[in-house]
C-alpha cells in the first residue's frame, strides 16, 4: 500500500512538472503584443510590437530569429530611469534607442547577441528613459537618428 502511494505521488509530480515546464516553452509563442508606429522627425513610421507589462518586456525579441523587415520593437515603462538592458537569448544584432518621452537620450549602434555560454553584456544608458526602441541594427544610421532627435508614437486601439 505505501509503495502504490509513493508511487502515485511520484508520477503525479511528474506529470504536474511536465505540464508546468511545457507551457513555460511555449510562453514566447503565446505572448500577444499590440501594435504601434513610432514616427521620425523626417516622417517615416516604423511599425513597432509594444512591450509594456514586465512579461512582454522580459522576453523582448529574444528567441526570435529574425526581426521583421523595417519593424523594431517599442518597450513602454511606468517610470523614467536608467532602464538596463541586455542581449540574452537574441539570435541578430540591434540597435537601442532611449527616450526620456519623445527625446532620444541614448542610442547603441550594432549591439549584437551574447555569446552563448557567456553572461551577456549589461547595457545601461546614462540618463533616465521610460521608453526604448530596438530596431535592426543598423536602421539608426539609415534612418539619420542621433542624441536630441525627437520621435512621436501613434499606438493603435
Amino acid at each position: 500500500m505505501i509503495l502504490r502511494n509513493i508511487f502515485f505521488y511520484a508520477f503525479f509530480f511528474s506529470l504536474c512538472s511536465m505540464v508546468f515546464f511545457v507551457s513555460r516553452i511555449g510562453f514566447a509563442k503565446q505572448i500577444k503584443y499590440e501594435h504601434a508606429y513610432v514616427k521620425t522627425s523626417s516622417g517615416i513610421e516604423i511599425p513597432v510590437e509594444v512591450a509594456d507589462t514586465s512579461r512582454k518586456r522580459s522576453l523582448g525579441l529574444g528567441k526570435r530569429t529574425e526581426l521583421k523587415k523595417d519593424w523594431g520593437m517599442l518597450f513602454v515603462f511606468e517610470n523614467s530611469k536608467k532602464h538596463r538592458f541586455w542581449m540574452k537569448d537574441m539570435q541578430f544584432d540591434l540597435d537601442i534607442i532611449w527616450l526620456d518621452n519623445y527625446r532620444i537620450v541614448h542610442i547603441l549602434r550594432n549591439v549584437q547577441p551574447a555569446i552563448s555560454g557567456e553572461k551577456p553584456t549589461i547595457m545601461e544608458p546614462p540618463k533616465p528613459a521610460n521608453f526604448v526602441l530596438e530596431i535592426a541594427s543598423g536602421r539608426a544610421s539609415e534612418l539619420g537618428l542621433k542624441q536630441g532627435d525627437f520621435l512621436k508614437y501613434y499606438f493603435q486601439n
